[in-house]
């Protein structure tokens, strides 16, 4: 494994780990494969698809181009959530016929222990998201990803 693809696997897991951090509260919420991987796409481009911003400048590439990445790459996710349950920080259960993800008591800890301005801003917006969007239909969420992404198309 090179560099670069070890600091995505670690990028990505602790992503979806403060993901799942975000809905640790809401009990009821059922958070499935095809969920974490809506809300990932809020998480990872928040300014496309949290923010109000028009300004060009205050965009960086993966903003700019997040259309690319609007069609998730399934295998990866696959990939990103099994590291996550091998480390013991994310759990999967059968619930209601579905298969659910939920933070482990050491996925907790894990996300917490982590003190930079990157991982509180992670938190924040996890926060926000679970707060926010987790109450809208799926259909909903995809149709507002391809509208946002393109409108960053727009602006390059």
């Amino acid at each position: 494994m090179m560099v670069s693809e070890k600091y995505e696997l670690i990028a990505s897991s602790m992503r979806l780990l403060t993901l799942l951090f975000g809905f640790k509260d809401k009990t009821s919420f059922q958070m499935t494969f095809d969920k974490l991987i809506l809300y990932d796409f809020y998480l990872r481009f928040p300014k496309t698809m949290m923010g109000e911003i028009a300004n060009v400048e205050e965009y960086d590439f993966e903003e700019l181009f997040s259309f690319y990445h609007s069609e998730p790459d399934r295998e990866n996710y696959h990939r990103l959530i099994k590291f996550l349950r091998s480390k013991g920080l994310v759990s999967k259960v059968i619930k209601d016929g579905s298969f659910i993800y939920q933070i482990t008591e050491l996925g907790k800890t894990t996300v917490l222990k982590i003190d930079s301005p990157l991982s509180i801003q992670l938190i924040k917006n996890a926060n926000v998201i679970a707060k926010k969007y987790s109450k809208i239909a799926d259909s909903s969420l995809k149709d507002e990803i391809h509208q946002r992404t393109k409108s960053n198309i727009k602006m390059v």
